[in-house]
């Protein structure tokens, strides 16, 4: 009777011990939500400092095909939408060209240029899983940017 109860305790010990251990191999497996949203963040600050470096360069390219400035940009990055919307204190931006001058406007304290990057990450997963960010910044163009006629 004593070899029967030692078989019971020792199957349920094994059984015990198998769920200790396949549960344990399951957890430590599983990346922490934590961890996998602290990468997507990681990854969307990468992408908004490299979108802060293209606005500069989209802005040149387009000065260099002779427009005077630009309203919207969009684009594709791996799983990213990157908008990069350019605002002008002095102006407005009308198909490629500037109108609607400011006359309050004074060129060295205005002549800036506001570029609002937004970057929405996981578009196509779970509202849990998209990362949107947004950032500002402020370019000073040089002066002979501003060749606008009156």
């Amino acid at each position: 009777m004593k070899k029967a109860y030692v078989l019971i305790w020792t199957i349920f010990l094994i059984l015990l011990i198998s769920l200790w251990m396949s549960l344990t191999l399951n957890i430590s497996s599983y990346t922490p939500k934590i961890i996998q949203d602290s990468y997507y963040y990681l990854k969307a600050q990468i992408l908004s400092h490299n979108a802060t470096q293209f606005s500069k360069y989209f802005l040149y390219q387009a000065k260099q095909e002779n427009k005077e400035c630009l309203d919207n940009i969009y684009f594709n990055y791996t799983k990213a939408l990157i908008k990069i919307k350019y605002f002008y204190p002095i102006a407005q931006c009308v198909n490629f060209k500037f109108s609607n001058f400011n006359p309050d406007a004074n060129l060295s304290k205005d002549g800036v240029i506001i570029a609002h990057i937004s970057i929405a990450l996981n578009r196509d997963k779970n509202v849990n899983d998209e990362i949107l960010l947004t950032k500002s910044i402020i370019i000073y163009p040089k002066e002979n940017f501003w060749n606008l006629k009156n």
